[in-house]
């Protein structure tokens, strides 16, 4: 299977990688990618095979990355693979190595299942991915969209990803009570948790289609963030969560973050009902889905659960597209 055709482009040459090739790529390589005037290894691919199904590495040299030359190789060299007597190609990339996430996915491989621990290749948390001979050439169609130049933005606040650079602000953010009491379980993180959520488990999410997770900026840093969870493109509807740092609340930085994150939810996403959840007796949280347009539906009873084991009550908010 490894004897697959030399493919050639404009951009570069896929070809077999030759036994006394050195690429500090951590594996050894079966295909390397060269410029088209030959000149040093830009990116290396290695396969291992258990009856029809091939597993994939793909390494891309650090001064090639971002130019979307992994979904470029692992692209050409499907073909080929399959071509071999591959049923099924695979890979599964460490859930923290987002940018091999996004290659497969725009190579067209799919998204198959959760997180599998310790199925990396470095024996960490991975994301399987799974490419089939009639699955086409790419990009797997997402969800979750990326934002439009990677934020939500109006005159007064921006709405970015969470990244990992957010981890200390948003631990402390999320371990206050006046923040943690309005969560859906009112409880604190742990550092850990807090951690995962900003390195790889908030991005990840995004990727799978089931939340985006946004921090809300003013231009001073991290002020809270927003949500859309729970969407489900087969019914049209997702939910909105937010939450505010105590000293930037009153300058209606939720308001508009609901406003920017509903509007993106019906034009860019394609839901068609967005609804939030409020406690009954936050009337501010229920001042802010007034102010962005929602309309109070009703009451949910048992809505959310408690650390002490009974439900609260919960007023149900939606907006339709329509609206």
């Amino acid at each position: 299977m490894y004897d697959f055709a030399p493919v050639e482009s404009s951009a570069f040459s896929l070809r077999p990688a030759p036994e006394d090739v050195k690429v500090d790529c951590g594996f050894a390589p079966d295909a390397i990618a060269v410029g088209p005037e030959g000149e040093a290894v830009w990116g290396a691919l290695g396969f291992a095979q258990d009856g029809g199904t091939v597993s994939v590495r793909c390494w891309v040299a650090p001064e090639r990355r971002g130019k979307r030359l992994g979904a470029a190789m692992l692209r050409a060299a499907a073909p080929g693979v399959f071509a071999g007597g591959a049923k099924r190609l695979e890979a599964r990339p460490p859930v923290r190595d987002q940018a091999a996430i996004r290659a497969g996915l725009r190579a067209g491989f799919r998204i198959e299942g959760g997180v599998a621990r310790g199925a990396a290749w470095d024996g960490t948390e991975a994301l399987t991915l799974g490419l089939l001979p009639g699955d086409g050439p790419g990009p797997f169609p997402r969800v979750l969209p990326d934002l439009p130049d990677g934020s939500l933005r109006d005159e007064v606040i921006a709405l970015r990803p969470l990244t990992p650079d957010d981890y200390e602000a948003h631990l402390r953010h999320r371990s206050r009570p006046e923040v943690y009491s309005g969560s859906v379980l009112p409880l604190p993180p742990s550092a850990a948790e807090a951690r995962e959520v900003c390195e790889w488990r908030a991005a990840v999410a995004w990727l799978r289609g089931r939340s985006a997770l946004m921090v809300i900026d003013d231009g001073a840093g991290y002020q809270g963030t927003i949500g859309l969870y729970d969407v489900t493109r087969v019914v049209g509807t997702g939910m909105i969560g937010y939450d505010l740092r105590p000293e930037t609340r009153g300058r209606g930085y939720a308001t508009r973050a609901v406003r920017l994150v509903r509007q993106w939810a019906f034009r860019e996403v394609g839901l068609d009902r967005v609804w939030a959840g409020t406690d009954i007796h936050n009337t501010a949280s229920q001042a802010v889905l007034r102010r962005a347009g929602f309309r109070l539906e009703g009451v949910e009873r048992g809505g959310l659960p408690t650390v002490a084991g009974r439900r609260r009550d919960t007023l149900l908010w939606a907006s339709l597209s329509s609206d």
